[in-house]
């Protein structure tokens, strides 16, 4: 026979509720009860910042009940929206903050390491030679050591990829990685893995903190209204992709406030972009969209006349620097921020998962939960 019961609770507790009377009903009471003593975890935000730490949480040793709690799912995130190219964006000899390294360090190992794997084509992860181009001369930057093959372009070089001789750049290789497929392969490992999904946004975490242990807060630009931090803001990007089979590297550059980036990947050809920092729209805007592809094919003449495939805009998270804490209140659940990476969410985001994967660990010890433990992605 089956039994409906419905309750009216706050977001995640009729979640709970559902989950113990099914068990109850599957493993029988006194199993059930074991099963309350696992940590109970909601991840807010379904990014590519908030995802791997959700399936990190899976995976670890000591079997957290995980939410994942979002308003939007890929293909629908602002992840979806990015570039998804491997690149750093600073080009200063040493970082704004000393997390940066190790973060960047992390997240380069993790993907090159998957690049190797048998799940490259899957991804859709390519390997490219990227320019980064620049006036004037440069010291070399803080990541060199980081990436693959760096080095100062030639005089050959140049001339052969179209960068103008009063121009310097500098070369190495890095990944393209196309944010669909990833994010679609680790929410499948999410759920495999026994996660949990609730669709809905929130206004507060408070509508949440009592029905979890630890909430884990990666929401990005939506942190400036969730927990009122209004140091988070907009930097809006805009981009096009292009058929253009023929373009096999990578150019990128500064111009002005804004950006311009060439990227190939399966689909076609990125060209970009914008940094319109306080712009909160995501309508195309036709001047930019004319304005990337004539700055592009200034490096790349043929792009004038590809065919366009897709366009898209969306709001990076920007913040003067990125918030990882584990934030002390007197709320019921202790609440870890990981937000405001200002367009390197990816580039972050495996060593900002493996560090709140800690700051996550410590929280539960010291709600005696556990005494160590660590996880794997």
């Amino acid at each position: 026979f089956v039994i409906n019961i419905q309750f009216r609770f706050p977001v995640g507790r009729e979640f709970l509720v559902h989950c113990v009377i099914t068990e109850v009903i599957k493993h029988g009471f006194a199993e059930v009860m074991s099963v309350k003593q696992r940590p109970r975890v909601a991840v807010v935000g379904a990014g590519v910042t908030g995802l791997p730490i959700a399936v990190m949480l899976t995976q670890s040793e000591y079997h957290p009940q995980v939410t994942l709690i979002a308003e939007e799912f890929s293909p629908n995130t602002t992840s979806d929206t990015a570039a998804a190219s491997l690149r750093i964006t600073s080009n200063k000899t040493s970082s704004s903050d000393p997390r940066q390294e190790k973060w960047t360090r992390e997240t380069y190992q993790y993907f090159f390491n998957l690049f190797a794997s048998r799940m490259a084509g899957e991804l859709d992860i390519s390997l490219v030679t990227m320019y980064v181009v620049f006036e004037g001369n440069r010291n070399h930057p803080w990541w060199k050591d980081i990436v693959l093959g760096f080095h100062d372009a030639t005089a050959t070089e140049k001339e052969k990829i179209n960068i103008a001789h009063d121009k310097n750049a500098w070369g190495y290789s890095t990944l393209i990685i196309p944010c669909g497929p990833y994010l679609a392969w680790l929410m499948k490992q999410f759920k495999a893995n026994g996660g949990h999904v609730i669709q809905k946004k929130l206004n507060s975490l408070h509508e949440i903190d009592c029905a979890y242990d630890i909430v884990v807060n990666c929401t990005g630009l939506g942190s400036r209204e969730l927990v009122n931090d209004h140091t988070v803001y907009p930097v809006r990007g805009q981009a096009v992709l292009v058929k253009a089979p023929w373009v096999k590297h990578s150019v990128t550059a500064e111009v002005g406030e804004d950006v311009l980036y060439i990227y190939p990947r399966k689909r076609g050809v990125v060209l970009g972009g914008t940094a319109q920092i306080g712009n909160w729209s995501t309508d195309i805007d036709i001047a930019d969209r004319e304005e990337i592809i004539s700055r592009c094919s200034s490096y790349i003449p043929s792009l004038a006349h590809a065919e366009l495939i897709d366009e898209w805009a969306g709001l990076r998270p920007g913040r003067k620097q990125v918030r990882l804490e584990a934030e002390h209140s007197t709320s019921r659940a202790s609440v870890i921020h990981n937000y405001g990476h200002t367009g390197q969410g990816l580039v972050y985001s495996i060593g900002c998962a493996k560090d709140s994967i800690m700051l996550v660990e410590e929280c539960l010890q010291k709600r005696a939960f556990l005494k160590s433990s660590r996880a794997k992605l």
